[in-house]
Formats: C-alpha cells, sequence, structure tokens
C-alpha cells in the first residue's frame, strides 16, 4: 500500500524537531562523532531537504504542463512556426502554414458573420502605414509605451518590467508554504502589475529580488520605450511614418465618411481586419505576443448620453465568470453574474458595452473556446488606455 506523503506543516515540524534535537545534544556538548548526534544531523538534514522538496513551486495548470507538447506538433505539421527559421529566426514574427493559414481564415471569416453580418456593421481597410502627425495627435507617439529594464552588466538583454514581475509572483504563488496574506498580496501585486508606474514598478523590482533572469545580475531602472516601428515614407526620407500599432486609428480617421454611409443616423458601427505591428521589448509566448499580428476590431459609436441598446435583453441573462476592479484590488477570485446585473452594478459602464461583451463571449464559445477557461477582466482605475 502506498505510503502518505508528509503535508507541508508536517515536515515544518519535522525539522522543528529535529533542529531541537541537535541544539539539545550540542548543549550537552556532545562529541563530533557522537552515534545520536550524528543521527539527529541526519535527520535534520533529510527533514530539510524533504522540506525544501515540498517548498518547490508547483505548477498545477494543465496547459502550462502540455504547453512544449502542443508547440512541438504545430510546429511539426507546420500550422505555424517561426519565421525567417533557416537563417536563425527573429522573436515575435511567425509562419502561418497550410493548415494554420487554413484555420485562421476561418476564424476571421467565423467573426465576419458574426458581427459585420448579424449586426449589420460597416467594414473599411485602411493602410497598415500611418504619417506621423496621425499618431502623434493619437497619443501614441508620446505615450504609446511599455516600461523596460536592462541587465547592468549585459547591456544587450533586455527585459520587459511588468513581465519579469508577474513570472516572479506567478512562481511564488505556486510555492505551498506561502501563507494566506502572502497569497493575497502576491496576487493583488500581479493583477496590477501592468497597470504599476514607472516608479512603482521598479520599488517592486527591488521589493522581491528580482534579478536578470539569465545571468543572476542586477537591472537598471525601468524607463519607457516605445513599441512603434518607425519607418520613412517616400525617397527622401523626410516624412516620418510608423507601421500602426493597431486598426482603430482608421476608424476613427474615417468616422465622418462612415456616417456618412449610414445616413448620419446613430447608433452605428465599423470593423477593420488588418495587421498591426508592435516592436515588442521580449517577445514570448507563441502567438499570445508577436510583433507582427492580425487584429480584428470594431468601434461602436452611439450618443453619449443614450447608451442603451435595442437587443440588450436577448444577452442580459447570460452568465460569464468576471473579474471587477474592486475583487482585483482585494486579491479575490472571479465571480459569476449575468450581462445584466454587471450593467446594473456599473461593472460594464452601459447596455451597448455589455451587448458586445455577450456577443464577443458568443464568438470565442462558437470558435471552440470552453466556457470554463473563460473570463472577461474588468480594467483598473490606473491601467485604462493612453486616450
Amino acid at each position: 500500500r502506498a505510503c502518505r506523503m508528509p503535508s507541508v506543516e508536517e515536515l515544518q515540524q519535522q525539522v522543528k524537531d529535529a533542529g531541537e534535537k541537535v541544539r539539545a545534544l550540542k548543549t550537552e556538548k556532545r562529541e563530533k562523532k557522537d552515534p545520536e548526534l550524528v543521527e539527529a544531523i541526519a535527520k535534520l538534514t533529510e527533514a530539510k531537504k524533504q522540506l525544501e522538496e515540498a517548498s518547490k513551486p508547483v505548477e498545477t495548470n494543465p496547459f502550462v504542463l502540455t504547453r512544449a507538447e502542443l508547440d512541438d506538433i504545430c510546429k511539426r505539421r507546420f500550422f505555424f512556426r517561426p519565421a525567417f527559421d533557416i537563417y536563425g529566426g527573429t522573436a515575435g514574427f511567425y509562419t502561418y502554414g497550410p493548415p494554420g493559414a487554413a484555420l485562421k481564415a476561418n476564424i476571421i471569416s467565423l467573426w465576419r458573420r458574426h458581427f459585420i453580418i448579424e449586426e449589420n456593421l460597416l467594414e473599411i481597410e485602411d493602410p497598415t502605414i500611418m504619417p506621423h502627425d496621425v499618431l502623434k495627435t493619437s497619443g501614441h507617439v508620446d505615450r504609446f509605451n511599455d516600461f523596460m529594464v536592462k541587465d547592468t552588466l549585459q547591456e544587450d538583454k533586455f527585459f520587459r518590467a511588468d513581465k519579469l514581475l508577474e513570472e516572479e509572483l506567478e512562481n511564488r504563488l505556486k510555492v505551498p508554504t506561502i501563507s494566506e496574506a502572502e497569497r493575497t498580496q502576491y496576487q493583488k501585486d500581479l493583477l496590477a502589475a501592468d497597470a504599476f508606474s514607472k516608479e512603482e514598478l521598479g520599488a517592486k523590482l527591488k521589493e522581491y529580488g528580482i534579478k536578470a533572469p539569465e545571468t543572476g545580475n542586477e537591472l537598471t531602472e525601468p524607463y519607457e520605450f516605445n513599441l512603434m516601428f518607425p519607418t520613412p515614407i517616400g525617397p527622401s526620407g523626410l516624412l516620418q511614418g510608423y507601421l500602426r500599432p493597431e486598426t482603430a486609428q482608421g476608424i476613427f480617421l474615417n468616422y465622418k465618411f462612415c456616417a456618412e454611409q449610414n445616413s448620419d443616423k446613430m447608433p452605428f458601427g465599423v470593423a477593420q481586419v488588418g495587421k498591426s505591428y508592435r516592436n515588442e521589448i521580449a517577445p514570448r509566448g507563441g502567438l499570445v505576443r508577436q510583433r507582427e499580428f492580425t487584429q480584428a476590431e470594431i468601434e461602436f459609436f452611439c450618443q453619449p448620453g443614450d447608451k442603451k441598446f435595442s437587443k440588450f435583453a436577448s444577452v442580459a441573462d447570460m452568465e460569464l465568470q468576471m473579474l471587477p476592479s474592486a475583487v482585483q484590488l482585494e486579491g479575490k477570485d472571479m465571480v459569476v453574474m449575468t450581462v445584466g446585473k454587471a450593467v446594473e452594478d456599473g461593472i460594464v459602464a452601459n447596455e451597448t458595452l455589455g451587448y458586445f461583451v455577450a456577443r464577443t463571449a458568443q464568438f470565442l464559445l462558437l470558435a471552440g473556446v470552453k466556457k470554463d477557461h473563460l473570463r472577461f477582466r474588468q480594467h483598473l482605475p490606473t491601467e485604462m488606455a493612453h486616450y
């Protein structure tokens, strides 16, 4: 019959008892070779070893455990693989093979049917290169930044500061021996990591003793890094442009003309599907964080004083897993509530937004996402977009 493994609490008690036994024997001034002292030290060493093993981070997410296998099979069957692989590859760029390109096309087709056709939206296609003035006016030139840190001794090693903090906290949360107070604090800091100011982020990196991952060297203070790819326009090189960082700007630029197409009637929505580009500091996580990627985006326009929606009743009773900002700040788990209740409580700002939250959930479920793995997280007051 299999033996039951002692709990962390039991191992901690064993270490305490063994340590007291060793101290007591040393107080008696036993010789180093005394059999009883030797045995007590051996028991203390073994108890510490077992406690150290039991205190290591334990990965409980089954998707993380099988992630490497999934990536391997996707690469071998050419769903996708790192681009420019035969030249060593460049992080953040991927090539979709025949099955991957077909799957992506099917998902975009489903998105178009679900939103553009069923919601009677207008679709546009805008250039992917934008002049400086457009993105200066929108705030992207000045504020579309992430915080970066460097290895102080190897300055060619760059890291995104909030991701280093998130990885450290995720590892700490997997340690079975942490207290409930520590767990709550780690969860709060984890959820707020990408909302911290430059100064707050630097303080947290120091608080948790975070070093450069590959070398263990000290890190610089966080500093801003603009995520847009600059590119000159025209042969003179005097007209500054950027690869667009998102598809929304093209919609805003053409709002007037789309409104005219809709006979100046409100509300109406405009959609765009296309490539966007972000010069990520340290792209990791496969397709989750790329430097070139496809976005499918909707901007829905309504009267500022009238955000009710005629079809909201059709989704009001839909239950979703939600993570309101107040719950995040308390370090608590997500809650299940109806979309109607979320709008009523102000977690979702209005009926129009609530309707499209529900429609987004319906799309993801149609695309194959399991309901248990789907949640909607409310942005914290400190992490709103720059605009």
